[in-house]
């Protein structure tokens, strides 16, 4: 019984190799290969990740207009206070601009350094400390609660902007050949990165984000001192982000560690309606 096979392999022994290449390589291959496991080409991944960033692209605009409509009816006397609000998270970009020229021109090191991280979250909430009072003393005669969220409506709106022109610029540097989008695909390959998961876990850092800024303002607002808690949750989510990097991308989007912004930025949204509903 041992010899039938034997027989076999010296008769067709190439054809193994030669069925498992024409799967690979040979679209007209008559042999039925149904259910063979065959990992994404290169080709594939950009195609996936395009398709995927530009839907992005879309949904971030499409979320900024809902978050619009949602706080139209808490609307101020002035629509300047929205503008104090982008004036706020264009300082907030000034301030990450700021720490990534440092980082730069100092020590790599330092963009992964948690104090380095506390530092900056720590200027944004006296820049928001900042904003809340200059538009309390603008306009005293608006309710509290309906400043804080147009000008987190305002700061949301800039990080938003920021997250949906970086998407429209990696998915075009990704259909352009270039030695960048070589090395990138090579990388995403080499890791089996998901083109879905990725652009997933992108929208919900987004709406984490906008939820903080929001929430963030009007609990700052509502009483200055809790500054000291938003800043506390600003590290905190920042802290995620940094254990993140250190880990493969692969592994990253099924981390509970990826969820945290958006969790941080919903709680902190929650906290903000709470403290609404009290006033």
């Amino acid at each position: 019984m041992t010899d039938t096979p034997t027989a076999a392999s010296d008769t067709s022994g190439e054809a193994p190799a030669e069925s498992s290449a024409g799967c690979a390589t040979d679209p007209h291959d008559p042999h039925d290969h149904t259910g063979h496991d065959h990992p994404p080409t290169g080709a594939d991944l950009v195609q996936g990740l395009v398709r995927a960033l530009s839907v992005v692209a879309l949904v971030i605009p499409a979320l900024a207009v809902v978050i619009m409509l949602a706080v139209l009816p808490m609307a101020p006397t002035s629509p300047l206070v929205l503008l104090l609000g982008i004036g706020l998270g264009a300082a907030h970009l000034a301030s990450l601009v700021l720490t990534s020229m440092f980082v730069s021109r100092t020590r790599r090191q330092l963009a992964v350094n948690p104090g380095l991280l506390a530092v900056r979250s720590a200027v944004e909430e006296v820049l928001r400390v900042a904003a809340v009072l200059l538009a309390l003393l603008m306009w005293p005669l608006d309710a509290r609660a309906e400043l804080g969220v147009w000008i987190g409506a305002g700061t949301a709106l800039v990080w938003m902007t920021l997250a949906t022109a970086q998407t429209v610029a990696t998915r075009r540097g990704l259909a352009r050949p270039s030695a960048w989008a070589t090395d990138t695909v090579a990388t995403l390959l080499d890791q089996r990165v998901n083109p879905r998961s990725t652009a997933l876990m992108r929208v919900l850092d987004v709406i984490g984000t906008a939820a903080f800024q929001i929430g963030a303002t009007v609990l700052v607002i509502l009483s200055p001192v809790l500054v000291i808690g938003t800043a506390v949750l600003s590290i905190g989510s920042g802290l995620s982000t940094l254990v993140l990097q250190r880990r493969e991308l692969a592994a990253r989007t099924a981390s509970p560690w990826a969820f945290v912004p958006l969790g941080v930025g919903l709680l902190t949204l929650a906290l903000a309606i709470l403290g609404i509903a009290s006033v």
